[in-house]
């Protein structure tokens, strides 16, 4: 433990002055004090985010060790600004009790990444990417549409009621807090940055453009999810890959639907009985690609994975939060979680 947190010090006191340090120079120095620490799949991760910009736009450690770190001030002025940090925090601190030595990888923007991957064992890559609310200030200026309906139709919770299946089971979870209003990483990059009248829920997002300069910081963003998402499926194997979302109730609309427009044809009897174990648990309608079958992002991956078990789900609002979709009711949402863990260790 002692050498975890030297070697996480010294990371830290250095990253004011990395302008001074050649990239492959930081990273000899970074193997030399990671080895002990972190797996081969976890540092070859590392490696491969070869942008010398998101090397310092990282920070890499263990749940416990953050959480130790939370308060001090060279974690608070990492990220973007306050809001974000408090969000991380916040996660931190929920996670740290259970799962303390599961790593994670931190940005300044509030992507985290929790790696509780395992060699020769079930790994799976959870994305919860619609399930964050924050948007930086120079966007939420040029905003129209109202904080309270843009949280309704964020996939408020979906984080929670996903997460134990990498948690408890095996594999990645990536999750971001940003929200998707911001940019969506479920777009091909040229429809990530939303157009009014381009969503169907919501006419009017924005009260004006944005310029050039700031649109292209906002695709920014995009490009490091990317890299990142690059990055990680170029080191590591999963088993089933796994889009995690939840959907606002509105008449005609399923319980649960499994997405499975990006599958091979070869699983489907596997999703067709998770469907009906999952109907009969709930006795209420669970359905196939109702409405949604599959966004950008599992198209993106079933490229590069032609023969992964691929698939997005997307739960009703009205089965884990209050009608309003305005508060999550914990009960609610422990029958979800626990219904999803059941379906898992019937079907792995």
């Amino acid at each position: 433990m002692m050498e975890d947190k030297k070697y996480q010090d010294k990371l830290n006191d250095i990253r004011s002055k990395i302008e001074d340090y050649t990239y492959r120079k930081f990273l000899s120095w970074f193997y030399s004090l990671s080895e002990d620490m972190h797996n081969k799949h976890h540092k070859n991760f590392l490696a491969l985010l070869d942008s010398r910009e998101l090397v310092i736009d990282v920070l890499d450690g263990t749940i416990r060790y953050f959480y130790n770190n939370r308060n001090k001030i060279w974690f608070r002025k990492f990220f973007y600004n306050k809001k974000v940090y408090e969000l991380v925090k916040q996660d931190i601190e929920l996670y740290n009790e259970k799962y303390p030595r599961i790593k994670l990888t931190l940005t300044r923007k509030g992507t985290m990444i929790f790696d509780y991957y395992r060699k020769n064992s079930f790994n799976t890559l959870l994305l919860t990417i619609h399930s964050g609310t924050w948007a930086p200030g120079y966007v939420k200026r040029k905003m129209a549409i109202y904080k309270t309906l843009r949280h309704k139709e964020e996939d408020q919770g979906s984080d929670l009621l996903y997460s134990d299946i990498v948690l408890k089971k095996g594999g990645i979870w990536i999750k971001t807090h940003q929200s998707r209003f911001v940019c969506d990483f479920n777009r091909s990059k040229r429809d990530a940055v939303y157009r009014n009248d381009s969503e169907m829920r919501v006419k009017e997002i924005w009260k004006e453009e944005f310029s050039q300069k700031d649109k292209k910081r906002i695709l920014k963003e995009y490009d490091k999810f990317y890299h990142i998402l690059d990055k990680l499926i170029e080191t590591h194997r999963f088993n089933i890959i796994f889009d995690g979302h939840s959907m606002v109730d509105e008449p005609d609309r399923p319980s649960v639907s499994f997405g499975t427009r990006y599958i091979p044809k070869f699983y489907m009897p596997i999703v067709r009985s998770m469907q009906r174990k999952m109907s009969n648990d709930l006795k209420e309608e669970i359905a196939l690609n109702k409405p949604y079958e599959g966004g950008y992002i599992l198209k993106y991956l079933s490229k590069k994975f032609p023969d992964v078990f691929i698939f997005s789900v997307e739960v009703n609002k009205r089965m884990y939060m209050n009608k309003a979709h305005t508060t999550i009711q914990k009960r609610k949402l422990k029958r979800m979680k626990d219904l999803f863990q059941h379906i898992f260790d019937f079907e792995i």
